[in-house]
C-alpha cells in the first residue's frame, strides 16, 4: 500500500543492519528526512534532504507539508512507534498517510544484551523533561513501584547519573542499573551499577543510551509498603498528631475512589498521610499536599521522602487562597480548614472534574455542622458516616480497648456526570446482558 510517508527505523550499524525493504524505500522516495547520522547510510540517495538539527519543529513542519505531494522517507532510530517520531507524526497525519519499516528497538537489543526475558517489562520517558522544569523526574520513583523491571530513555539532561540521585534521594536504592550505551554500534557499551554508585560516577555516557533498572528486593514505598500503619508517618512535635489515623484513612481513600493518571487535593495535609497514601494510588497522577502551618512542613516533606512518594507536591499555604492555582482535581480531601470551611468546600466542588469525589473529615460538632450546612444550602445530596474506632491496650496482664475520637465522613461525588448515564442500554438475553455507558473524555496528566 502506498502511503504518503514511510517511516524507517535505522540501527546504529547502518547499512549491516537495513533491510531490503527500507534500502528500497529509501531509494524510490522524492525528499528524505531524519538525523544526519542516519541519512550517512544511503550515499546513493540524491534527492532534499530534510536535516532535522535544524530545529525540531521546523523540521516536522517541512515534513508534513512535503508530505501532501507525498514520496516522503523519514529516518529515525531503532522502532519509531517506540517513543520514536512515529507517535508525533500520528498525531499530526491520519494512520492512513502513514507506513512503517521498523528494526530492532533499543529496548529490544538492550534486554537481549542482558539475557533478560523482557515481556513483563515496563518502559519510561526521561526524555525532553527539562530541569527548569519543578522536578524534571516529579513522579518517577512512585511509576517504579509498579513494576520490578524497566527500560529508560534518557536525555543529556536527565543523564542515568541524575536518575541514580533522584532514586537515592527517595531511599529506592534496591535497584541494579544497567547503563547500555550506542546498542547494536561498534562502539556498543553496556556497564552495570548499584544506584548509590551511579549516583557518585564520574563518568559521561554517551548520549545515545538507555538505562535499564532490575528490582532487587520487594520492598516497596520505602518498605513501608501500601496502606502503611500511622508509626510510619512523623508527626509534628511536641504533639502527637496532625495525623488522620490509619482506619479512618483507609475508609476516606475508599471514598475517594483514587485511580492511578488521576489527580488528587489533600487540604489541611498536616503529616501528609493522606495525600502519601493517594499517592500510591495515583502512581501516574499527582498530588497536592495543601498545608499552611509551617511546624508540619519538614515533617510533611520527610514522609515523602520516606514513602517514595514523589509524586506528591508541598503546597504551602492557606486554603481556599492556594487553590486556584492546582490542576482540577479528580479526587479531593479535606482534613482541615482553619475556619474557611465554606470557602473550601465550594471552590473544591467547582474544581472537580467531571464525576469527582470531594470527602471531608470532621472531629468537632461545629465542623459537622459547617458540612452540613453547606450541603443542604447547596442542595447537594451527602453520604455521612460517624466512625467509632476503639484500639486494643495493655492493662497489666490484660487487654482491654481504648476508644478514639469519634469522626464524621461526608461524602460528596460530582454528577455533571450521572453514575448511571441516561444513555445506558440493557439488553437482556438467556445468556448474556450488554451494557453500553456513554465515553467521555478525560483531562490527561503528564506522566512517564
Amino acid at each position: 500500500m502506498m502511503t504518503n510517508i514511510v517511516v524507517i527505523g535505522v540501527p546504529e550499524d547502518g547499512c549491516p543492519g537495513l533491510t531490503s525493504r527500507a534500502v528500497n524505500a529509501v531509494s524510490q522516495a522524492r525528499v528524505v528526512a531524519g538525523h544526519p547520522r542516519h541519512r550517512q547510510w544511503f550515499p546513493q540517495f540524491e534527492g532534499p534532504f530534510l536535516d532535522m538539527t535544524q530545529g525540531f519543529s521546523t523540521w516536522l513542519n517541512q515534513v508534513i507539508e512535503e508530505s501532501e505531494e507525498g514520496g516522503v522517507a523519514v529516518l529515525a532510530s531503532g522502532d519509531p512507534l517506540f517513543f520514536g517520531i512515529g507517535a508525533t507524526l500520528l498525531k499530526k497525519l491520519p494512520a492512513s498517510e502513514l507506513s512503517f519499516i521498523p528494526t530492532l528497538s533499543s529496548a529490544h537489543l538492550a534486554f537481549t544484551r542482558l539475557g533478560l526475558p523482557w515481556h513483563d517489562a515496563c518502559y519510561l520517558s526521561c526524555h525532553g523533561r527539562r530541569s527548569s522544569d519543578r522536578d524534571a523526574l516529579h513522579g518517577l520513583v512512585a511509576r517504579m513501584q509498579q513494576g520490578s523491571l524497566f527500560a529508560m530513555l534518557t536525555d543529556t539532561h536527565n543523564t542515568p547519573r541524575v536518575i541514580a540521585r533522584h532514586l537515592q534521594a527517595y531511599g529506592d536504592r534496591h535497584w541494579t542499573l544497567t547503563v547500555c550505551e550506542q546498542l547494536g554500534s561498534p562502539h556498543e557499551r553496556i556497564t552495570a551499577f548499584s544506584v548509590d554508585d551511579l549516583a557518585q560516577c564520574e563518568t559521561v555516557f554517551d548520549p545515545l543510551n538507555m538505562l535499564v533498572a532490575q528490582r532487587g528486593s520487594e520492598a516497596r514505598w520505602g518498605g513501608h509498603g501500601q496502606f502503611a500503619g500511622d508509626d510510619s508517618f512523623l508527626k509534628r512535635m511536641p504533639q502527637k498528631g496532625l495525623i488522620t489515623k490509619q482506619a479512618v484513612r483507609h475508609l476516606a481513600l475508599t471514598a475517594l475512589r483514587i485511580q492511578p493518571e488521576q489527580t488528587v487535593w489533600d487540604v489541611g495535609s498536616g503529616s501528609g498521610s493522606i495525600a502519601i497514601e493517594a499517592a500510591k494510588m495515583a502512581t501516574r497522577g499527582q498530588v497536592f499536599a495543601v498545608e499552611c502551618n509551617p511546624a508540619c512542613f519538614d515533617s510533611l516533606q520527610a514522609n515523602c521522602f520516606a514513602h517514595g512518594t514523589d509524586n506528591v507536591q508541598l503546597i504551602t499555604g492557606s486554603a481556599p487562597g492556594v487553590l486556584s492555582s492546582l490542576s482540577a482535581p479528580n479526587a479531593v480531601f479535606v482534613g482541615g480548614s482553619r475556619g474557611a470551611m465554606a470557602e473550601i468546600l465550594s471552590q473544591s466542588w467547582a474544581a472537580l472534574q467531571d464525576g469527582g469525589r470531594l470527602v471531608v473529615s470532621a472531629v468537632t460538632m461545629d465542623t459537622v455542622s459547617e458540612v452540613y450546612q453547606w450541603a443542604k444550602a447547596n442542595q447537594l445530596p451527602l453520604d455521612a458516616q460517624v466512625i467509632n474506632i476503639s484500639n486494643t491496650r495493655p492493662l497489666a496482664h490484660y487487654q482491654r480497648y481504648q476508644a478514639e475520637n469519634p469522626i464524621h465522613l461526608f461524602s460528596f461525588i460530582d454528577k455533571k456526570v450521572p453514575l448511571y448515564p441516561s444513555n445506558l442500554k440493557m439488553h437482556d438475553s438467556a445468556c448474556s446482558r450488554k451494557v453500553q455507558f456513554k465515553e467521555r473524555e478525560c483531562r490527561n496528566v503528564p506522566t512517564f
